[in-house]
């Protein structure tokens, strides 16, 4: 597998594919973030503690995946000249989320289950969520550019436009939820 595989697997997967294996990520993430005590709050936030059901969990990823695939497909709908499947914006959106799995994945280490707030361990595990993010940025810029057929200023304006508004969506919604689950 050569790294572009991994930049940009949607010149191979997409559609369907693309929403089942996405969807089966969502669910490992979802479970392994709630054994683990990880909470994603957005995409750019993330927390540790283990002080909810699997449901707020499996919302958390839920939210984040639907808000930002909901700006994207309406920017694609907006801006794109050709046709696009509505399929192919939601699977691939949806499996451009599989890096966040590493933070969740690295918590399971018994030393890095527990950590002194501002510890070499916190530190490490953002650093390693820094990047995750990243990996996660690109493969849904990939995604929006192959799904939707967008170019030049339209793809970069039109995507960093969705991603903070699809940022400041889900935290609104997440913050709103006041129960715990």
């Amino acid at each position: 597998m050569d790294n572009s595989y991994l930049m940009n697997p949607f010149i191979r997967i997409a559609g369907y594919k693309s929403l089942l294996i996405g969807f089966a990520g969502l669910l490992l993430i979802s479970f392994i973030s709630y054994i683990t005590g990880t909470h994603f709050n957005g995409l750019l936030f993330v927390g540790f503690a283990k002080d909810s059901k699997f449901v707020y969990y499996l919302l958390e990823h839920i939210i984040g995946w639907i808000s930002i695939f909901i700006f994207l497909y309406l920017s694609g709908i907006i801006l794109s000249k050709t046709q696009f499947r509505l399929i192919d914006v939601l699977g691939t959106s949806l499996l451009a989320r599989l890096p966040l799995i590493i933070a969740p994945l690295i918590r399971l280490l018994p030393y890095f289950q527990s950590f002194v707030f501002q510890s070499w361990e916190m530190y490490f595990i953002y650093g390693v969520y820094l990047l995750s993010v990243i990996w996660t940025i690109v493969l849904l810029f990939n995604a929006f550019k192959i799904s939707c057929n967008l170019k030049n200023e339209r793809l970069i304006i039109s995507f960093a436009v969705s991603m903070i508004l699809s940022e400041i969506t889900t935290q609104l919604i997440l913050n709103s939820i006041t129960f715990k689950f």
